[in-house]
């Protein structure tokens, strides 16, 4: 055996260290070239790890490999003992590198790598139209994945802000709630487009998918299909028979029908009168190029119901009706259609029918935040503010930045007694949209209840002095005046609030009320006639529940208590539930000791209670 003192002496006569040297800054060498491609081409991390076990495990074969044939004259022969060397450094390596390659998926993927969020995709041409086109390709690509009911997909809204971020990867996971993270870019030129698309690990910021797609512009719908696929292998999503045959299903194979339905789409996202006029041109200029075009029925069927709120007019609805239906009958697995239909039900106040095709909608798109929040607004509307609970909650894992359903969820808490919590989710709804009043309505509406009147006023006058003309914020503030005794300076705020409204609104019942109470008896009853109709005195004509109450109001202020009672009664029976306000509301005062009355209010106590211990059963109660 040799000497340690001889061992190194033969190191140096052999030329090893000079050997090993060369091989490890080969190594280096490649690893880096390796890595540099890598970040230029986006190459699987995989590839890298392959390479960096080769040379590892080639380091003892290249040892033995430079002590029998480096430094010494002659030609040596290859010994036996090289040879099971070699063969083990080369079985070790296969082993691991077939376990890489075989887990590499695996590895890159997070716990919860079924989340996910597509990211604007960049736009590499130079036009306006190139833009339309880029956005569109990322929307289709996003619509698709989120038919796909084992992945959750962020919406197109909590999404878009991200556009020219310089945020990292990592920030943007964390902040939407979600493990992977698709981005790409588009380039049009001609009739060519090149489309390419990175799916990357939001913990570590590795790519776990990536491909380029060179294709025809007439071959570009094809291509979103290809790529939730990918997606959705890449993911370990199943897909079922029905997602398939969904994401497969070309909408439509004019490509200027739809170019004009993607500008119309973008319009019609942006929330205003004026872009909901310019998206029904569009929609309509689609529907020209091809009138069996299913989403841009459903698109001009929305756009048409959203009239309602800009126009307050409903002249369009039996128009958005016929829409809907239409595209339904041309793809009956369309979900902007059943959630189209759901929006014409819901305008009709006709409820469980919204509510059935809101359903529908889900049921075909499970990532549809639009439905899902709809359904939710539907169960509040219905009293059932549990259940409401449940789906806002839904919908916020969808669109986590949007501060209106973080303010709804809030409000249901709000709804069920849970201050607190209802607090807490209002405050995060200003933080998401310092300009979005309404949370601080429900804020001040908790003082009211808890008799902090001071500090109501502190949240309702910076509301007032920037929205002066707004109904709601004076009939709160009209609410704190009320039910603190100053009479005088409530009848003002609601004279103001039925001006910019209707007598016929949460704030003429309690101008009315004051109006009596200041012995303005004339002008209360001017009001109260408005109520007092032959439609008022059938029961059946009501549909929506706190109109009912409001008509209850009327009729319990000009002392006509059964018909009050009757009101009252069927607002409960359509899902009445404000506990809290009518136990303090005073246009009721004459009625507290009305057996009818205290029992209808009773049951209202029970409903809530039942709804607080689902809350906390169903573990909603944080």
């Amino acid at each position: 055996m040799l000497s340690l003192t001889t061992f190194f002496k033969e190191l140096k006569t052999r030329k090893i260290p000079k050997a090993l040297a060369i091989y490890i800054s080969s190594g280096i060498t490649i690893l880096g070239v390796i890595n540099l491609f890598s970040g230029v081409y986006h190459l699987p991390m995989v590839i890298f790890d392959c390479a960096l076990t080769l040379i590892i495990c080639g380091l003892p074969s290249a040892f033995v490999f430079g002590w029998f044939h480096f430094g010494l004259e002659g030609q040596q022969r290859i010994q036996k003992k090289e040879i099971i060397v070699h063969s083990l450094a080369i079985i070790i390596a296969v082993l691991i590198i077939f376990r890489l390659t075989g887990t590499s998926t695996a590895r890159l993927l997070p716990r919860d790598a079924k989340s996910i969020a597509v990211l604007p995709f960049e736009n590499l041409g130079n036009s306006k139209e190139d833009e339309y086109f880029s956005d569109g390709v990322m929307e289709d690509i996003l619509s698709q994945l989120s038919k796909i009911s084992e992945l959750r997909v962020i919406s197109r809204t909590s999404v878009m802000q991200y556009r020219d971020t310089k945020k990292t990867i990592k920030e943007i996971g964390d902040e939407l709630g979600v493990a992977t993270i698709l981005e790409g870019s588009v380039r049009r030129v001609g009739n060519k487009v090149r489309i390419v698309s990175q799916l990357i690990n939001a913990r570590n910021d590795q790519y776990i998918w990536t491909e380029t797609y060179d294709r025809d512009m007439k071959d570009i719908l094809a291509v979103q299909t290809e790529v939730a696929k990918s997606i959705s292998t890449a993911l370990e999503a199943k897909l079922s028979p029905l997602e398939i045959q969904q994401i497969e299903k070309k909408s439509t194979i004019n490509l200027q029908a739809y170019s004009f339905y993607l500008r119309g789409r973008d319009y019609f996202y942006n929330y205003t009168k004026e872009s909901n006029e310019r998206a029904i041109e569009l929609f309509k200029k689609s529907l020209e190029l091809d009138p069996k075009y299913a989403l841009a029925c459903a698109g001009l069927a929305d756009a048409f119901v959203r009239k309602k709120y800009y126009d307050n007019t409903s002249d369009w609805i039996d128009s958005s009706f016929t829409l809907s239906n239409k595209a339904i009958t041309l793809d009956p697995n369309l979900a902007e259609g059943y959630k189209a239909l759901g929006n014409i039900y819901d305008v009709k106040e006709e409820f469980q029918t919204a509510l059935n095709n809101y359903m529908n909608a889900v049921r075909l798109n499970p990532n549809y935040a639009a439905a899902i929040s709809n359904i939710g607004f539907i169960y509040s509307r219905l009293g059932s503010f549990d259940e409401s609970l449940k789906w806002m909650k839904k919908a916020m894992t969808i669109e986590p930045g949007r501060a209106m359903l973080s303010s709804n969820v809030g409000l249901q808490y709000f709804n069920l007694g849970f201050d607190s919590l209802a607090a807490s989710w209002l405050k995060k709804a200003i933080e998401l949209q310092p300009e979005f009043f309404f949370p601080n309505i429900i804020l001040t509406l908790i003082n009211i209840y808890d008799h902090k009147y001071d500090q109501a006023r502190e949240l309702i006058m910076p509301l007032l002095n920037k929205y002066p003309k707004v109904p709601i914020i004076l009939t709160t503030a009209g609410d704190i005046e009320l039910l603190s005794g100053n009479l005088r300076k409530a009848k003002e705020y609601y004279q103001k609030s039925v001006e910019f409204s209707s007598p016929l609104s949460d704030g003429g019942t309690k101008l009315a009320y004051t109006l009596s109470r200041l012995n303005e008896k004339a002008k209360a009853n001017k009001i109260l006639e408005l109520y007092f109709t032959t439609e008022s005195e059938d029961l059946n004509s009501y549909k929506e529940n706190t109109e009912t109450y409001l008509y209850a109001s009327a009729y319990c202020i000009a002392h006509k208590d059964q018909q009050a009672i009757n009101l009252l009664h069927r607002a409960f029976e359509l899902g009445y539930r404000d506990y809290r306000w009518i136990m303090v509301d005073p246009a009721f005062d004459t009625l507290r000791n009305n057996p009818e009355f205290v029992s209808i209010v009773t049951s209202i106590k029970l409903k809530i209670d039942e709804m607080r211990n689902h809350v906390k059963n169903d573990n909603l109660y944080k």
